[in-house]
């Protein structure tokens, strides 16, 4: 198992963790919306690999060839800039068209995105037809930053940030558990997000697709057929 250095993303939807507490149906409705909220966000990150998606969060990675990457810190703000972006201009579809009255299709304007990214060694490793990145920690996650949508990024990366980001970056001391204290540095995605295209125009065809489709593909789901888990063909063979 050869070690590699390598930029590692993790894009983290948050919003649904009180559905747990719902309705099987509200379950499956919201399933099935961030499995296409996911699916557009790695769909936009063009400059990184797919390692594996897990409940609300997709692991992404990109190996860095020998010596140092002078953009890597503006290319991590770049693939998290398109993300979010691909994020919210699906969230804004279905949340005009969508006209399902379940929580898990009402609530669906109430979700967020948020960032974490991390330049380290780690080990990529072969389990059957998956690949998993042995070293990669997503313990920083759990943290105190004070926006609902951002880019955290470790100090071994954020060293490689320009002036122009520096600007921009805010410092957060966080103790993370069996790492102990650790500097991190976070940018606000409000302050680099792209606008968002046009809202789509509200018909009855389109209402009905939407609403239709969600409720289709999530009737397995609801009807106990299909265990709740990992999404659609996403996990790289």
């Amino acid at each position: 198992m050869s070690v590699q250095r390598g930029l590692l993303l993790i894009a983290d939807i948050a919003g649904y963790t009180r559905f747990m507490e719902f309705h099987r149906t509200d379950l499956a409705h919201a399933q099935d919306i961030v499995a296409r909220l996911l699916e557009a966000m790695i769909d936009a990150s063009s400059a990184l690999e797919l390692v594996e998606v897990e409940g609300d969060a997709a692991f992404l990675y990109r190996r860095l060839p020998s010596g140092t990457d002078p953009e890597l810190v503006e290319s991590a703000l770049r693939q998290s800039v398109a993300m979010h972006g691909a994020f919210h201009a699906l969230q804004q579809k279905i949340a005009c068209l969508n006209n399902c009255p379940c929580q898990g299709c009402a609530q669906v304007g109430n979700l967020k995105v948020k960032f974490v990214a991390h330049l380290g060694d780690v080990a990529p490793q072969r389990v059957k037809r998956l690949t998993r990145l042995a070293g990669f920690d997503v313990r920083m996650l759990k943290n105190s930053v004070p926006v609902r949508e951002y880019l955290l990024m470790s100090e071994p990366l954020w060293e490689r940030a320009d002036a122009r980001l520096r600007t921009g970056g805010r410092l957060l001391e966080e103790e993370f558990e069996g790492v102990g204290r650790a500097r991190t540095y976070y940018l606000d995605l409000a302050a680099h997000a792209t606008p968002l295209p046009p809202r789509p125009k509200v018909t009855w065809f389109g209402q009905q697709r939407e609403t239709l489709g969600v409720v289709l593909r999530a009737l397995p789901y609801a009807l106990g057929l299909r265990k709740r888990g990992g999404l659609r063909n996403l996990t790289p063979a």
